[in-house]
């Protein structure tokens, strides 16, 4: 059993919003403030106090409602709809209330929780209501019972994992404790050597002298009447306040010594990171162990919180396998928020869920393997979405191009034409290759609806010899250059997508640089000469364009050297060296190509 639905509608922020889930682990990313944490508080309200397995139950409030952009209410309702899939034949006898039965195919019925919250502005009052299955007329609320066996653990991004880890009431070992113990014989053999350590405690020297030093202090402040008399003990001699009592310690393995540790120090002493995830732990640790639960449901948000990378990518394997070893093989199902590369690079796809919204301002909530990508496509798109990559899960528009060269200069000439990518929330994604389709698959109608512009070479036919002859093809008009088969495939393939558009080149990036502007080519040069240590040694120099009188002439001159001679090795280099100058010497004139123009602003569209 798993929530597999979740549709909300008049909640904060979320508008209309449906939502997919897996079983497992789901991971949730997207810019600030689109909406990742009041998904999890949606979840919360609709499964209400008695599902809170962190005693902390989330209560709506008017400003839940959704509002307008001048801060009027929408409506003053809140509809939560919960739907969950995979029962098992024991969990639809035991979800009766809650069933959508399927006759004709019963090992395909869900069970749905809905929820109902109203204000009334003139009496200022509030009303709910919560009903089971596919009866919204039905009287009888959703059991307890049914609601205590989906308890929901909410971990706060801020949340404080030291007060939870101290001892105390509301200690999270503790009650892990206490669930551990699973029979009276081991409560009772804990239980015994408390109270051994209490009996010899009492025939200490030092604890009797302090023990009738505050005795004294107490009869004379409070009279023989209202006197009490105290005792000094480690604990009272009850498992559950034993449990509530105890600490964890931790202790970091020396350098250089193999399994060898330091002494034993309090959590208080530890970094924020490891207490993070001796909670996380904890959390998974307790939650393996509900007697009761058929769905036990775990929210975190930023787990990525004061951990480097390497701890990120760990806590995330640990989170994707739900439980630790030895534990009941129940399954919990998690759902994380993140704004970390690492994390969102490091899981598989199909876990992942883009929180976005296009440029009418409708949010989306899109799993990437709801896209339609196949099972190669799949295993290929977690190949390709390293950190860096992983960046576009987090944009509001894309730029994909074929490799670095386009990737360091894209972000600079923009600047030259007044955008910054950063701040438009722009990405630009080199695929390291022309494999554009499987990245193309996750943008369109009921997937991602945000601008991707696919920047890439036409790269025609090469007619003479590889040198000085060698000129790209042109067409039978003796203007047009001859389009290469695979843009002109991939521009046929995107023309009518609704927000993928394809920008190519006549020839090559270097080729259209060049060709811009008639100036365009000496700064070029200039960073070609950057890259070697006697810049008179390269066969690339000022004068090679110096009888070249217009911009094309220049730019054939420089694809030869650039892109055919054995400089094609070092593009990058020439590519990081242009970036610099074109960012140090703003007052050099550098004309951005059309078609780079075009792509930058398509991605930055939504932010116009």
């Amino acid at each position: 059993m798993y929530l597999s639905h979740v549709a909300v509608q008049g909640f904060r922020n979320l508008g209309a919003l449906s939502l997919e889930l897996a079983p497992g682990l789901n991971v949730l990313v997207g810019e600030n403030n689109v909406g990742k944490t009041n998904v999890m508080e949606a979840i919360r309200a609709a499964l209400g106090a008695t599902s809170a397995a962190n005693g902390e139950p989330m209560r709506l409030r008017p400003d839940d409602l959704a509002a307008s952009a001048g801060g009027e209410l929408v409506d003053g309702t809140i509809h939560i709809d919960l739907t969950f899939s995979g029962l098992s034949e024991d969990e639809r006898a035991e979800f009766i209330d809650l069933l959508d039965y399927n006759a004709a195919a019963p090992e395909t019925s869900t069970a749905s929780i809905h929820f109902e919250w109203r204000w009334d502005a003139t009496q200022r009052r509030w009303h709910s209501r919560r009903w089971g299955g596919n009866r919204p007329d039905a009287e009888v609320a959703v059991p307890e019972e049914d609601l205590q066996s989906i308890p929901v653990t909410f971990l706060e991004a801020l949340r404080n994992a030291l007060s939870a880890l101290v001892p105390g009431r509301n200690s999270r070992l503790g009650r892990l404790l206490m669930q551990q113990a699973s029979n009276e014989t081991e409560r009772a053999s804990v239980e015994q050597i408390i109270q051994e350590a209490n009996q010899r405690l009492e025939q200490a020297p030092l604890v009797l002298q302090t023990q009738s030093r505050i005795q004294e202090v107490l009869r004379r402040a409070s009279g023989p009447v209202f006197g009490q008399e105290i005792a000094i003990r480690a604990a009272e001699p009850r498992f559950e306040k034993i449990a509530q009592g105890l600490r964890l310690l931790f202790a970091e393995r020396e350098h250089g010594a193999a399994g060898g540790v330091s002494k034993l120090t309090d959590i208080d002493q530890n970094g924020l990171g490891y207490n993070n995830l001796l909670y996380v732990g904890t959390v998974l640790a307790e939650l393996g162990n509900l007697p009761n639960a058929a769905l036990p449901l775990l929210l975190v948000e930023e787990p990525e919180a004061h951990l480097h990378p390497h701890l990120q990518t760990l806590l995330a394997d640990c989170l994707a396998g739900g439980l630790p070893a030895g534990a009941e093989p129940r399954r919990v199902q998690t759902m994380v928020t993140t704004h970390s590369p690492t994390i969102a690079a490091h899981v598989s796809p199909e876990t992942i869920t883009i929180l976005h919204r296009d440029e009418r301002g409708q949010l989306h909530a899109t799993g990437l393997r709801q896209c339609g990508l196949n099972g190669e496509e799949l295993r290929k798109l977690r190949r390709m979405l390293d950190v860096t990559r992983a960046s576009m899960l987090f944009a509001r528009g894309i730029i994909l191009v074929e490799g670095v060269s386009e990737a360091l200069l894209l972000p600079v000439l923009a600047r030259r034409l007044g955008k910054n990518l950063a701040a438009c929330g722009v990405s630009v994604v080199p695929v390291c290759g022309v494999d554009f389709r499987t990245f193309g698959k996750l943008f369109g109608p009921g997937k991602l609806q945000l601008p991707l512009s696919i920047v890439t070479d036409s790269d025609p036919p090469i007619d003479g010899e590889t040198g000085s002859d060698a000129r790209p093809r042109r067409h039978a008009d003796g203007v047009r250059y001859v389009e290469g088969d695979r843009a002109s495939s991939l521009r046929d393939d995107l023309s009518s997508h609704p927000v993928a558009r394809v920008f190519v080149s006549a020839v090559t990036l270097e080729f259209e640089l060049a060709s811009a502007a008639l100036e365009n080519a000496s700064v070029m040069v200039d960073a070609w000469l950057r890259g070697y240590k006697q810049p008179r040694r390269s066969t690339l120099q000022h004068h090679s364009i110096a009888n070249s009188t217009t911009p094309e002439e220049r730019a054939l001159v420089l694809w030869r050297h650039l892109c055919l001679a054995d400089g094609g090795r070092r593009k990058a280099d020439f590519a990081h060296a242009l970036a610099a100058i074109l960012d140090e010497e703003p007052e050099r004139t550098f004309t951005v190509p059309g078609y780079l123009r075009d792509a930058i602003e398509h991605a930055c569209r939504r932010s116009a």
